[in-house]
């Protein structure tokens, strides 16, 4: 598995930034998780519209999905001028009902809607994709990504270690997210606030020092600290975290890429 950081920035894009948005390839296929402000525009660098294989929209609070409206229009164009032959399937949850009955009023004709819930369990090429409902305001999805690689030496395939994503989406932290988090190969976390801010987890959302933590419980190899505040200096995120978890923290910038 490969994942690429398209963007970062926690509510709304910092000057130069863009809002949560990363692209998983595996086996040649390419899938979006998030759709922040930015996305159709970073996305560009690695991709055209018409490898998309498919979306998952972890919720509908608008720095998460702002730019599947842009979308829609490559994909279109994609389909009707440049031999685009599939629809993509967007998996996303069903509430608010007020913000879905609008994205699909926007999006049906190019994308295939699928409901999103802990019920979902999604297979595509090897990779085994499930979910968690997160603690946040409204329903929000964490995302697990398993895949079994596989090497050839000497002529003979040999089989790697398994790898998996787990991708936290906007949650504050409970139990439930270790067990689903156990072991992860890296966990790309959401970590809102610093320490000086910690009195606002309450909206549904972790500090650095609570992201290293929760990864440290998970057992994790590597950690990827992402939608963090536009206007808080990262490196402190990262300083923070490492508190609480002492093997690589890494901060998200857009155009990183982490082979798992």
């Amino acid at each position: 598995m490969k994942l690429t950081i398209l963007g970062t920035d926690a509510a709304y894009a910092g000057k130069n930034g863009s809002c949560p948005s990363y692209l998983l390839s595996h086996k040649e296929k390419h899938y979006l998780i998030d759709t922040g402000s930015g996305c159709v525009s970073a996305l560009q660098n690695f991709i055209g519209f018409s490898e998309i294989s498919c979306i998952f929209l972890s919720h509908l609070h608008a720095d998460h999905v702002s730019d599947i409206y842009t979308l829609r229009y490559g994909v279109y164009i994609a389909q009707k001028e440049k031999g685009m032959t599939h629809k993509p399937r967007i998996y996303l949850p069903k509430r608010p009902k007020d913000i879905h009955r609008f994205i699909k009023k926007n999006i049906v004709r190019e994308f295939i809607l699928e409901t999103l819930s802990e019920k979902t369990h999604v297979e595509l090429d090897g990779l085994k994709v499930s979910f968690i409902r997160t603690k946040h305001p409204i329903p929000a999805y964490a995302m697990r990504f398993d895949a079994k690689e596989n090497s050839e030496s000497g002529g003979a395939q040999k089989e790697k270690k398994d790898a998996s994503l787990v991708y936290t989406s906007d949650t504050g932290f409970f139990e439930e997210l270790v067990q689903f988090s156990a072991q992860a190969t890296l966990i790309l976390s959401e970590a809102t606030f610093q320490s000086a801010d910690e009195k606002l987890v309450g909206m549904g959302h972790m500090t650095a020092p609570m992201a290293g933590a929760f990864a440290a419980k998970c057992g994790a190899e590597r950690l990827v600290l992402t939608h963090i505040m536009p206007e808080y200096k990262k490196p402190l995120s990262a300083q923070e975290a490492k508190q609480t978890f002492h093997k690589e923290v890494i901060i998200a910038e857009r155009g990183q890429e982490f082979i798992l």
